[in-house]
């Protein structure tokens, strides 16, 4: 009670300006721990599985939970945040996350891993939700692009977190724990800013509120862009849970170096998306969305032909890279491909879609590579490469510009 009243004795003395830039600094460190425990399972599923004696083709099983419970939760935060608000939301559902975390940290069996699962999947989905929703109301777009920068930075450094720890001869355990208490901090800081939530902190972005109201045209182009956003998470994703595998099973390499180099792909995957900001306007979103289907396509090319580790390495950049401005790209088109009523329905699909990809590519895969070879990874994403290009020619024609 004493930090609450001490919290709001500080925030009373800062302009509104001032609450707005330290609100955004929480959230922007919100989206940073979101990305952690998104990308740490590759790397720690390895003496994961065998402590737990679990099955290699086991951890596509925790991801597809995962993330079929991060879906559910994102599709229906939008009424519990009507009904809480977006302070209380986020203050719950980071404790949730937070325990879930613990809870893989403490599980002695496999089946714990997959019941904490689910409180960890559905604190994310309201997570992101939440904050997207309040960046989206009262910050500007420049806003919303860094912060899915910051996701990035978490996704970059999880990975970081666990290679260090294992490679110090510790358990995967204490990476998770660490995690876990950050995720509990942080919940605890949008407990004692409860209050900040409640204002409009607008940072001077004009919103238009009308033309929300007419009817959806569910034609083939609007079907396409969910169907776009399935497969790309799901090849996103399904890079950064089996590349450690593919590097240590496939090419040889020894657990460190392995470790570090899934870490480089989500770290070019962050930094592309902060370079390409820069560039994104003059680009527009059609080449975005081209240009990062065809560098990742090439990346895939030189991934397959790689007999050297440094090679091979450069390529798993090149994609992450290539990746980097798909999904902002993507969701910024969507008015201008469609009228207002159907843009804010694809907008929607395309995030339910993508979390459906991200839980079921990578674990389908992880079951065909288990049982063949995980070999097959750069050739999954050269396809899924094409089969994007090919569909996004349909949704946008070969020469009509964003």
């Amino acid at each position: 009670m004493l930090a609450v009243l001490s919290m709001n004795t500080f925030v009373n003395f800062l302009s509104p300006k001032a609450k707005s830039i330290f609100l955004l600094g929480i959230i922007y460190l919100g989206f940073i721990s979101l990305g952690l425990p998104d990308s740490i399972l590759g790397v720690a599923w390895e003496p994961m599985r065998a402590e737990l004696r679990a099955p290699i083709y086991y951890a596509g099983f925790v991801a597809m939970l995962l993330t079929a419970c991060s879906a559910v939760s994102a599709f229906f935060s939008g009424a519990v945040l009507r009904r809480l608000g977006t302070g209380k939301l986020l203050a719950i559902c980071g404790f949730m996350t937070g325990f879930g975390l613990l809870g893989y940290s403490l599980s002695p069996v496999f089946w714990l891993i997959m019941l904490c699962a689910v409180p960890l999947g559905f604190g994310q989905g309201a997570i992101d939700t939440g904050m997207n929703f309040y960046v989206a109301k009262n910050y500007s777009s420049k806003v919303m692009n860094w912060l899915h920068c910051c996701w990035g930075v978490g996704a970059s450094a999880g990975p970081l977190i666990i290679t260090i720890i294992l490679a110090g001869d510790l358990s995967w355990r204490y990476g998770y724990g660490i995690v876990a208490a950050v995720q509990l901090l942080l919940a605890g800081m949008f407990l004692l800013t409860l209050n900040i939530w409640q204002g409009k902190q607008t940072e001077g972005k004009e919103q238009s509120r009308e033309g929300l109201g007419g009817k959806v045209c569910y034609d083939v182009r609007f079907w396409c862009c969910p169907i776009m956003f399935f497969m790309y998470c799901g090849i996103e994703f399904s890079m950064g849970l089996w590349g450690y595998q593919f590097f240590t099973r496939c090419l040889g390499f020894s657990p460190e170096p392995a470790g570090y180099a899934v870490t480089g792909y989500w770290g070019m995957l962050t930094f592309g998306r902060f370079v390409l900001g820069f560039v994104a306007n003059r680009l527009g979103n059609v080449r975005q969305i081209r240009y990062s289907m065809v560098l990742g396509g090439l990346g895939a090319l030189l991934l397959m032909f790689s007999d050297n580790q440094i090679f091979a390495i450069i390529a798993f950049g090149v994609i992450g890279f290539a990746f980097a401005t798909f999904y902002p790209a993507m969701m910024h088109a969507a008015p201008e491909r469609f009228d207002d009523a159907t843009a804010a329905t694809v907008i929607g699909y395309q995030g339910g879609a993508g979390m459906l990809g991200a839980a079921l590519v990578p674990a389908g895969f992880g079951y065909l590579a288990a049982c063949t070879t995980f070999n097959l990874l750069p050739y999954l994403v050269g396809c899924f490469c094409l089969v994007l290009l090919l569909i996004q020619l349909k949704v946008d024609g070969i020469r009509r510009p964003l």
